[in-house]
């Protein structure tokens, strides 16, 4: 088993094309494609909202977007979160932090 390495800059359209060693010979292989976790999670400030005007994708986004505006025609809508609070919350419902 060889672990190998790359560090590449991932564009709009997420394409990823790789050019192996010599030393992996052809044949079946399994590859696990890992992506930095600490990447993942960044900081807040680098998060870039979706605006109304992107149709939804899946039907799931759609919902979501309907029972919203539903809630923010019946004067339901709660003022959104902060990442803070979110994670605060996250943490009392698994039971990690007291009420």
């Amino acid at each position: 088993m060889q672990t190998l390495t790359f560090e590449c800059e991932i564009g709009t359209e997420r394409d990823l094309v790789l050019r192996l060693p010599v030393t992996v010979r052809p044949g079946r292989h399994r590859i696990a494609v890992v992506i930095d976790p600490l990447e993942l999670v960044g900081d807040a400030s680098d998060l870039v909202p979706v605006g109304d005007s992107v149709p939804p994708r899946t039907a799931l986004w759609a919902r979501l977007n309907a029972l919203r505006d539903q809630a923010a025609r019946e004067g339901e809508l709660p003022e959104p979160m902060s990442w803070d609070e979110i994670l605060a919350e996250v943490q009392q419902r698994r039971g990690e932090q007291d009420d």
